[in-house]
């Protein structure tokens, strides 16, 4: 697949090369059957460079400071006395930032979105809601990139491994796009590919954004984002690899093979010969996202976070490796045959597993050790779960009594849905605004802040997710059944 001669460097302008891929076998010839490439993207070109991803952020620095000056003018006029934070948290200002994180992608975007799952809960209401869409709205790359990336990692005639390859991206996200194509033998592919300069920016991203928002204001002073920036470096170094992510793919569909209650469960086929670090190629699955599918069908709702919860039990207790970014759009359902498009029946359809780049491995003293805090925090045995946490490294020395307290209460609180016999309905649950209220003396209190090892903090935020999703789908469960068989 890799050639010193690339369509780039035949002499052909970029749309000259799209126009010539797009004529040859027809590669877009039947865009307009399939639904899934009349998505509508907005595009934008991706900043490449560290200089030009420095002037995009000066430049939101320098909006939000216009947008301060003409507002405090304007109250100024109207005899008001301008209030900084009130300037600064305009809906003006938290527009642009949104808008300004979505067009960079790559880390910029993707803390973003951290910050909105992470710290949802303590922003201001319209600072938390804008960032949330980061995780919606996706921002393609133009053309004249897209093609740049598949010649440099693919090399001149790729087009022949096709009979077709859609341009119209079907999903877009923060570190690339994806495509649907088909090869010669037939078989439908979704092609992710990597926005260009987005794995080389990582860590001066990171810290360019979280300075600027820090200095802004728009963040509150009293939040400590530290142990979301550096878990953020670490899961996009990994996630930027799509040879990694490739072996994710075939690790996790070996430990599903092992147990047959997840026979229905569908992670895509990896096609390692078409893949790169900067292109990943799976098997295409026609399915509806989650949320669409299960709409208005509560039995369904049910089943699927049902199958979920246990998926997670597995993935700790038996496969020793958890996907942990349980983010709605990494789920979907297969349409049955049998019914209607948009319908589905609870014993026919498929769940089908995206996006295994944030798969995290774990050894077995550690799932252990957190099987111990599990256990505690289920029995109300406050002595046990201590001891336990300072297993796993959760304290850092000279922690104070009063905040292990809150610790402690705030993961009892957690374990409700474990001790709760029968479905627990969480549409119906408070649980996550007892957790919220519980948590935000910690997070406000610069000495009792601490930061948990990246292991629990990866394995919070799967736990948390599915807790959101859930609620989000308005479902109930029985998770007391699900994890009585590993006590």
């Amino acid at each position: 697949m890799n050639s010193s001669k690339t369509l780039g460097s035949s002499g052909q302008s970029d749309s000259a090369s799209k126009s010539h891929l797009e004529s040859q076998n027809n590669l877009a010839s039947d865009t307009q059957s399939n639904p899934d490439e009349q998505k509508s993207f907005r595009s934008a070109p991706v900043p490449k460079s560290r200089f030009s991803r420095m002037a995009k952020l000066g430049g939101l620095a320098g909006r939000v400071a216009t947008n301060m000056a003409l507002d405090s003018g304007r109250q100024l006029l109207q005899g008001q006395k301008p209030a900084l934070n009130e300037l600064l948290l305009s809906r003006k200002n938290l527009n642009h930032v949104a808008d300004q994180l979505a067009s960079m992608r790559g880390a910029a975007m993707k803390l973003g979105q951290l910050i909105s799952m992470d710290a949802g809960t303590v922003l201001p209401k319209d600072l938390a809601d804008i960032l949330n869409k980061l995780r919606a709205d996706g921002v393609t790359m133009p053309p004249s990139q897209l093609i740049e990336v598949l010649n440099r990692n693919w090399g001149e005639g790729w087009d022949q491994h096709f009979s077709r390859f859609g341009f119209n991206p079907i999903a877009a996200a923060s570190i690339g796009q994806v495509h649907k194509g088909v090869n010669k033998q037939g078989v439908e592919l979704a092609i992710k590919v990597q926005y260009p300069g987005v794995r080389e920016s990582i860590d001066s991203d990171l810290d360019n954004v979280y300075g600027l928002l820090k200095l802004s204001g728009l963040l509150p002073k009293e939040l400590d984002l530290q142990p979301v920036l550096n878990e953020a470096r670490q899961q996009l170094h990994k996630e930027a690899d799509y040879h990694q992510e490739g072996h994710h793919l075939q690790l996790y569909q070996q430990h599903l093979r092992r147990l047959s209650q997840f026979d229905d469960l569908l992670v895509p086929e990896y096609f390692p010969e078409l893949s790169t670090q900067e292109i990943l190629c799976m098997s295409y699955i026609q399915a509806l996202p989650l949320e669409q599918a299960v709409m208005n069908n509560p039995a369904l709702a049910n089943q699927v976070m049902r199958q979920l919860f246990e998926l997670f039990f597995a993935e700790l207790f038996q496969f020793h490796c958890v996907q942990t970014d349980p983010n709605l759009a990494n789920y979907q359902l297969t349409q049955s045959r049998q019914l209607t498009q948009n319908s589905f029946h609870p014993e026919q359809h498929h769940l089908v597993l995206l996006d295994l780049g944030a798969l995290r491995e774990y050894s077995p003293e550690f799932v252990h050790d957190y099987k111990q805090a599990i256990i505690a925090a289920y029995e109300k045995d406050q002595d046990s779960l201590l001891t336990a946490l300072e297993q796993l490294g959760f304290f850092a020395q000279g922690q104070g009594v009063a905040n292990l307290d809150v610790i402690l209460s705030i993961l009892m609180m957690a374990a409700e849905p474990l001790r709760h016999e029968g479905p627990y309905d969480f549409a119906r649950s408070d649980l996550a605004q007892r957790i919220r209220d519980r948590g935000l003396s910690i997070s406000r209190e610069p000495d009792a802040r601490h930061t948990p090892p990246p292991d629990v903090i990866f394995l919070h935020r799967k736990m948390a997710g599915l807790f959101l999703m859930a609620t989000r789908l308005r479902a109930r469960v029985d998770i007391r059944s699900l994890f009585l068989p590993y006590l």
